[in-house]
């Protein structure tokens, strides 16, 4: 609504807006690093400015309308969208949405053809539950529309566990390093087996401290860093939660699509996920023995755990990983004599691919001998 203005009027998009085009801030500046841009920033309002609201039966049309506004502006443009904005209950537990259903739809294609790949972050923990850590967040559900099976959804961990403000000694991390966010919703409480795991993958979302009476609070030293949108106030702002893991992954998307431009979204998306792996507390905290069950608890509380930048770009160009761009209908339900469909499904598609593997391979081994293996 032009009526909205385009300034920010809350400081929330500013903040995505500095992770999603530098990354995190703090490292910058902690490491003296030159930053290279190598993609474009756009915005498209979708709040408007309080006390004013949407009805919420059009979130999913409103949604819609951004990314085709967007996309109006300037239709070459190669696009990752990115929104943090989420539905306040978590009634749903991964049932889908008017909301979730036209994301899905937007994201396939289904309509224009056109497919495209939204980061959605997952929603943060009711604020007055996330000091009962992780009880809280094993039983508080991502919030709508983060159950769309075709968005990239986000969770939160964290790395961030040293308080050094002198005015907070009395104060601990409530999460331990490498752990899953405080911050962070699940889908652990969702039905088995009916609805996606969720989240996808997670990236820093920020810590919470607290005192030995149980108090808790946000706190500067637990927060990740970007930019203010009041600049002649401040030039940077703490900035957490998982907003703050949605806006990174964006950042990791825009870096994988700046160096292979000819990358399908699913691609991108790909890459992100297989790059991602548990961390050793992650494991710890929720893997239990490691058995098939304790894996698939792990999967709905951390999802397939960090995407690493590197190794995605790696993996992508020299490590052994096939990427092949094309389509199949893996499925079709069988018909009877009659022609009539039937309730099973056959087999349909299938791609077969050679494999560029050497046919001679020279060996060197430490005594100077050389072998000839064929392959």
């Amino acid at each position: 609504n032009p009526q909205w203005g385009t300034h920010d009027h809350h400081k929330h998009g500013t903040l995505m807006a500095g992770l999603t085009t530098f990354g995190d801030l703090m490292q910058c500046l902690i490491k003296n690093q030159v930053i290279h841009v190598r993609h474009h920033l756009e915005s498209v309002k979708i709040l408007p400015p309080p006390p004013n609201c949407n009805v919420l039966e059009l979130w999913g049309d409103i949604t819609s309308q951004g990314i085709s506004r967007a996309e109006i502006q300037k239709p070459q443009n190669k696009r990752i969208f990115c929104m943090a904005v989420t539905a306040n209950d978590t009634r749903d537990r991964g049932r889908p949405t008017s909301w979730s259903g036209q994301l899905d739809q937007a994201i396939s294609g289904a309509e224009d053809n056109k497919r495209r790949l939204v980061i959605v972050s997952s929603g943060n923990c009711i604020p007055e539950n996330r000091g009962h850590y992780p009880d809280a967040q094993l039983t508080d559900s991502i919030h709508d529309p983060a159950q769309a099976w075709n968005a990239l959804t986000v969770g939160a961990y964290t790395r961030l566990n040293k308080i050094l403000d002198p005015m907070m000694t009395d104060y601990e991390p409530v999460a331990p390093e490498d752990g899953l966010s405080p911050f962070s919703t699940t889908s652990l409480c969702w039905e088995n087996n009916t609805w996606p795991c969720k989240p996808d993958i997670v990236l820093e979302g920020g810590n919470l401290a607290r005192t030995t009476s149980g108090f808790v609070t946000e706190c500067d030293d637990l927060s990740l860093l970007s930019t203010y949108y009041k600049p002649h106030e401040n030039q940077f702002f703490p900035f957490s939660m998982t907003s703050a893991a949605a806006a990174q992954a964006a950042w990791m998307a825009a870096n994988i699509q700046a160096e292979y431009p000819e990358f399908w979204p699913e691609t991108v998306r790909a890459l992100m996920v297989h790059s991602a792996e548990w961390t050793d507390q992650m494991k710890s905290q929720f893997g239990g023995d490691g058995k098939k069950t304790d894996m698939k608890r792990l999967l709905r509380i951390c999802g397939y755990g960090v995407p690493n930048l590197d190794k995605a770009l790696y993996s992508a160009s020299n490590s052994l990983t096939l990427i092949a761009q094309s389509e199949l209908q893996p499925f079709d339900k069988k018909r009877d004599e009659e022609g009539k469909l039937k309730s099973d499904y056959r087999t349909k598609d299938m791609h077969l691919y050679e494999l560029p593997w050497p046919k001679e391979v020279l060996l060197s081994l430490p005594d100077d001998t050389h072998v000839s293996m064929r392959i």
